[in-house]
């Protein structure tokens, strides 16, 4: 601010102005004094301060009387600073013998901003910036007055130096040394703290600086410039990245769009808006959101977009978005209509189960699907898994899963039905059922829900049939696991046994896909070539299945029975049986051993110890109850089941791995869920919930059957079952198991390895378990389960027999990728240059491996150019992501403003200058 006075403009001295003329004193050596200044007489500061240890008293004097008030009035201190427009005639000599050099000082801020930058001279384009160049130096005084700036670098006071000093210090933008770019301002705007540290620059270090920095940091922005620069002004700091997100629904030719960007640039005061603008502030703002902010900071940028389009009335345009919530939800019900017709016009009641219920054509289907998942905020959705999944049964209902009259009486041929087919079709059944909130949405999962258990109960019925009537030959008991396939494994191989109880089919697929992504590779027993299954002991209860699979014999009884089978197993089988300890005692572990741990340890030192100790026990067992736990406390159809699911799992599998022991996977018996559509039978006599005595007076209904033999272990060797799984005999559970039930009936077997499996073991590969319709349509031979062609009683391991698994498209497609371009682009990832632009990113912008990927694709073609949906392939990202993606991809590889990469808009490819790129980063041919 100025003064004037006699037709002269004097400058008000800043706080910032007095400290920085203090300051070129005491480095002329003076420790106090009296400071004269002609300025205008104000003071907005402290009268009385401290600087650099030294009293200072400030006096705006507007008189040559009130100056000599001043001299002789001032308290005992080392500075007195005399602010007043008197001129050197007004005070004569008596004041001025008073003054340090026996003068008045003028404040020029620029000389003080120049010295305490430590500047030998100031860049003529900094002094001429703004329309207030006087105020932009008090300003930058008064932030200098808060924050030290590095100093000038080469002795010159750049506006880049100065701007970018401020930008960094009171806002944040990047790191002392990091480049400002679009990038990290962007990544500054959505930060809870953006608005209010611009708002404080404006306070603090005034207008003029704060509309010079906004400038500055717009010219970072590309042709988003105007906006950026636009909305910074107005305090809009958080609206800039959704508003770019908003603008890509605008960039188009259609009528509407066009009205839709007037109305858009008019609501937010952001002028005439050309496509290049919006193509280029959508193209950054999507980048960052989708490759540099973390989940949390991206949905709710898009949630903001979301309501700055509701509120702008923009929803006929929204579909088109793949990133804004309303543009998923719009997907979603285009998927809704696709499915309706497939199954609106089926009667579940009339249908053959077998036959295809759902017969149109899937292809609108399958696209709407496809368009779902190109959505951004698909990825963990749990609406988007529901209809995942209920895709996956209507492909599924698409087939037919018809088998030959023989085998629907064969009790393996069934068994291998549910493995193989049914226990998928019951994961994605339980996906479904968590539904969605849109209601015809909603209704459409219902429907597809309900041709589902039209033919799960008819293959429920047949399976519950083939068990009343099986003589128990043919196919493997729970009982024979431990001697016919643990122990002998153990012989070769250490093991960890784990019994997860209750373990059923389908939720054993998604903890072996789970355990998969942390180096579990899933393998087969000797001569088998499939996931391995097994029958629980009837009824299927804990007491009798449990106790069988433990002992390694039909028998029922509690832990201390478990223990002491176990022991005795291991005896027959010639493994060690004493613990690490020397007690006698199997190494056997059950619910109280796994919950009795040292605070702070995830197993008990007997637990680790005797796992670590392969060579005196060549196999360790650990019962697990989670799962069954859940049936009464929780919903198992509501947990995502992961390894951390279920307790104590993780810690064992990792200390399995660390000593190298394979694992075996099993349960005693499965579960059925509680979808609240179940009906209560109740009887006298029962068997947990599922199962109930033997009565003439109370025959089996058509939803039961009537099981017999030595595998049934009620004390009169006979139970009548419950096969739908809608029926109970007790209260009220989240689920329940004791029926006939496939899902209660079949236990997995499952042998895992960390990586590779040691020769000796004798483990193989295992192809994928996933049925071919789980990610795609097939024909319908393809969902058909594998026929039994002989008459003659299928062995135990025949459970397991598959054809070989076909090679994958990688081992029988040559290499697209050459030599020379592989080498070239390691060589680029591996220079000094490149790791020096990943240091100074701060943070990947696009992971290593997906740029090899692209680097490699260009290399490859003679042209050095390729499609963008090859480069959004090797790059892992959405067609509509790609320029966002190449944006972020151009600040690591384009340096110094020269091209390697490049978007070319009339061809749509992706193109690579070779020579750059080797020139750039060091690499010769």
């Amino acid at each position: 601010m100025a003064v004037t006075v006699d037709g002269h403009t004097l400058m008000t001295a800043s706080p910032a102005v007095v400290r920085a003329l203090l300051d070129s004193l005491v480095d002329k050596n003076y420790r106090g004094g009296v400071l004269g200044v002609q300025a205008g007489a104000e003071w907005d500061g402290p009268e009385q301060f401290t600087h650099r240890g030294r009293a200072v008293r400030v006096a705006a004097c507007p008189s040559t009387l009130a100056v000599w008030e001043a001299l002789h009035g001032a308290p005992d201190v080392d500075w007195v600073v005399v602010l007043t427009p008197c001129t050197r005639d007004d005070l004569g000599g008596g004041v001025l013998a008073h003054l340090l050099g026996n003068r008045l000082r003028t404040p020029d801020p620029w000389q003080a901003v120049q010295q305490r930058f430590g500047a030998e001279r100031l860049d003529s384009q900094l002094q001429a910036s703004g329309d207030k160049p006087r105020e932009l130096a008090g300003g930058l005084l008064a932030t200098l007055a808060e924050h030290h700036f590095p100093p000038a670098p080469g002795g010159v006071l750049t506006r880049d130096h100065a701007l970018g000093s401020v930008a960094r210090a009171k806002l944040g933008i990047a790191e002392d040394g990091a480049e400002v770019d679009i990038t990290s301002i962007m990544v500054w705007t959505v930060t809870r703290d953006a608005t209010s540290q611009l708002a404080n620059l404006r306070k603090s270090g005034g207008d003029a600086l704060t509309e010079e920095v906004i400038d500055w940091l717009a010219g970072h922005c590309g042709l988003a410039a105007h906006p950026v620069r636009t909305l910074l002004s107005a305090g809009r700091v958080a609206d800039i990245v959704p508003l770019g997100i908003v603008a890509g629904l605008l960039n188009s030719p259609e009528l509407s769009a066009s009205h839709a960007a007037g109305q858009f640039a008019g609501t937010y005061g952001l002028g005439r808006l050309n496509p290049s603008t919006l193509a280029s502030w959508n193209a950054e703002a999507a980048g960052l959101v989708t490759t540099w902010l973390d989940r949390e900071a991206a949905h709710e940028a898009l949630h903001s977009a979301n309501g700055r389009v509701r509120e702008l009335g923009l929803t006929d345009l929204v579909r088109t978005s793949d990133l804004l919530p309303d543009g998923l939800n719009a997907r979603l019900s285009d998927l809704a209509e696709a499915i309706r017709p497939l199954v609106a016009e089926v009667s579940a009641e009339a249908a053959e189960p077998d036959t295809p219920l759902v017969t149109g054509d899937l292809t609108a289907a399958e696209a709407a699907l496809a368009n779902v998942r190109g959505h951004y905020l698909a990825a963990g959705d749990d609406t988007v898994r529901s209809v995942e999944s209920a895709m996956r049964l209507v492909r599924w209902l698409a087939v037919d899963t018809s088998v030959a009259p023989a085998e629907q009486r064969d009790l393996g041929a069934l068994l291998r039905r549910h493995t193989g087919f049914d226990s998928w079709v019951d994961s994605a059944v339980n996906d479904v059922a968590r539904g969605a909130a849109d209601t015809t949405l909603a209704e459409e999962l219902g429907r597809v829900l309900a041709l589902v258990r039209t033919r799960r109960d008819a293959h429920d019925r047949a399976f519950g049939n083939a068990l009343a009537n099986a003589s128990g030959d043919g196919v493997l008991g729970v009982e024979q696991v431990l001697p016919t396939i643990v122990a002998p494994l153990a012989n070769r191989q250490p093991t960890l046994l784990l019994v997860i109880d209750g373990l059923s089919m389908a939720i054993a697929s998604k903890l072996v896909d789970d355990a998969g992504r942390i180096g579990w590779v899933e393998h087969a027993l000797p001569g088998n070539s499939e996931r391995g299954a097994a029958l629980a002991v009837l009824p299927t209860l804990t007491e009798f299945s449990r106790t069988s699979l433990l002992c390694g014999e039909l028998r029922h009884g509690n832990d201390d029975a478990e223990s002491q089978g176990f022991a005795e197993q291991l005896k027959r089988a010639g493994l060690p049986e004493a613990s690490a300890g020397g007690a006698k005692r199997a190494p056997l572990y059950h619910k109280k051993d796994l919950d009795t741990s040292a605070a702070g340890h995830a197993l008990s030192s007997d637990i680790q110890n005797a796992v670590a100790d392969t060579a005196r026990h060549p196999l360790v067992g650990a019962v697990l109850n989670t799962v069954d736990d859940a049936l009464h406390h929780t919903d198992p159809a509501g947990i995502d089941w992961n390894l951390g699911a279920v307790k104590h799992l993780k810690p064992l599998l990792e200390a399995a791995r660390r000593a190298g022991r394979s694992v075996v996977i099993t349960s005693d018996h499965g579960h059925v869920i509680e979808r609240r559509e179940g009906e209560l039978h109740q009887h006298d006599a029962t068997y947990g919930a599922r199962a109930r005595a033997d009565v003439t007076a109370e025959p089996p209904t058509d939803g039961e059957v009537l099981v017999r033999g030595p595998r049934v272990l009620t004390a009169g060797g006979s139970a009548v079952l419950a096969v739908n799984e809608r029926l109970r005999y007790g209260p009220l559970n989240a689920g329940y198991h004791g029926g006939g039930c496939p899902a209660e009936v079949v236990v997995p077997v499952v042998v895992l390895h960390a990586g590779q499996a040691p020769p000796k073991s004798e483990l193989g590969a295992l192809p994928d378990p996933k049925p071919e319709w789980w990610d795609r349509p097939v024909p319908a031979a393809a969902a058909t389960p594998p026929a039994v062609t002989t008459a003659e009683p299928a062995q135990p391991d025949a459970l397991f027999d598959l054809a070989p698994a076909k090679p994958t498209a990688a081992e029988t497609e040559p290499d697209a990728v050459d030599a020379e371009a592989k080498k070239l682009a390691k060589a680029v990832l591996a220079s000094k240059t490149f790791k020096q632009q990943v240091a100074n990113a701060k943070r990947m912008p696009v992971r290593e491996e997906h740029i090899r990927a692209l680097l490699e694709a260009l290399l490859s073609n003679p042209e050095r150019r390729i499609p963008a949906k090859e480069a959004c392939t090797a790059l892992g990202v959405h067609t509509s992501r790609l320029r966002g993606a190449l944006s972020l991809l151009k600040r690591l590889l384009d340096i110094e403003g020269y091209v390697v990469i490049q978007y070319e808009q009339e061809s749509g490819d992706v193109v690579l200058d070779e020579t750059t790129l080797r020139e750039q980063f060091g690499v010769t041919r």
